[in-house]
């Protein structure tokens, strides 16, 4: 209970996060095995999926890059073999010009031109630009190594561990740079306690330290900081093993250290 004239700082339970589909708890998983199992292989099977639309998705767009590739190609070509069936057209009508001296005007003209086709012809025009081959593998060894190896173990009865505490708010309470926090276990738990672990962070958001291991369901921890906010949580254990943390409270230590009344030299002479 808080000391007399002093009222307790709020406190502030923080509720634990549910336990997702993706990581199931043991808890979770002994009451409904087959569920928890399907979600499992469900995730597994999931998780390929994604990747194999990753990968077929790299592929169509590797596919779609070699066809625009190609077609860029073929419309190259298809320009330059317009434009030599065009000049073998214009030769055919020179050569059938009756007038030699017209002829030898144009021939040297027509001569370069036609070497000039030629050698364009030559310059990697016919070459293709993209291979047919893609340039990616997969390599599914590993995964299939993982699969064979993935043991499937028999589930096993509940452990008889402890349940795990609850924190009685009402008699939990800070004063000054203490703070005393009470607990107790379920009222339907059939599991005894042979003791209890409390732990605490050190006031700044850091990692949780035992500040108390024993039997008794109350405790009271001295020479905190002032106005610090410290996170606390207990949890239950016996020779089989501990149970789950239970609920984080927050403790909200006073702002200072509170000042002791003397007597004036006038109370002491009873005046």
């Amino acid at each position: 209970m808080a000391p007399t004239g002093v009222s307790p700082a709020p406190l502030r339970p923080r509720a634990r996060s549910p336990p997702t589909a993706s990581a199931c708890s043991p808890r979770l998983c002994r009451r409904r095995p087959p569920t928890c199992l399907v979600a499992q292989c469900d995730a597994l099977i999931d998780a390929l999926n994604r990747r194999k639309a990753q990968l077929l998705a790299r592929v169509n767009k590797e596919h779609e890059h070699k066809l625009k590739v190609v077609r860029d190609q073929i419309s190259h070509c298809t320009v330059k073999l317009r434009q030599t069936t065009g000049l073998m057209e214009y030769c055919l009508e020179v050569i059938k010009e009756n007038d030699p001296s017209g002829f030898l005007q144009i021939s040297d003209a027509l001569i370069r031109r036609v070497h000039l086709t030629e050698d364009q012809w030559g310059k990697g025009t016919l070459t293709p630009r993209m291979t047919t081959d893609f340039d990616l593998s997969l390599d599914n060894s590993p995964l299939l190594q993982s699969i064979h190896q993935l043991d499937f173990v028999q589930m096993k009865a509940s452990s008889p561990v402890p349940a795990t505490p609850i924190l009685q708010l009402e008699e939990c309470c800070t004063h000054n740079n203490s703070a005393t926090l009470s607990w107790k276990q379920p009222p339907l738990s059939t599991v005894p306690a042979e003791g209890y672990i409390l732990e605490l962070d050190d006031g700044n958001g850091g990692q949780f330290r035992e500040v108390y291991v024993g039997k008794e369901t109350m405790c009271t921890v001295d020479g905190l900081h002032f106005n610090s906010t410290y996170n606390a949580r207990v949890k239950a254990f016996n020779k089989t093993g501990v149970s789950q943390y239970s609920k984080t409270l927050v403790l909200q230590t006073s702002e200072g250290k509170a000042l002791q009344q003397y007597p004036s030299e006038r109370e002491l002479r009873g005046v």
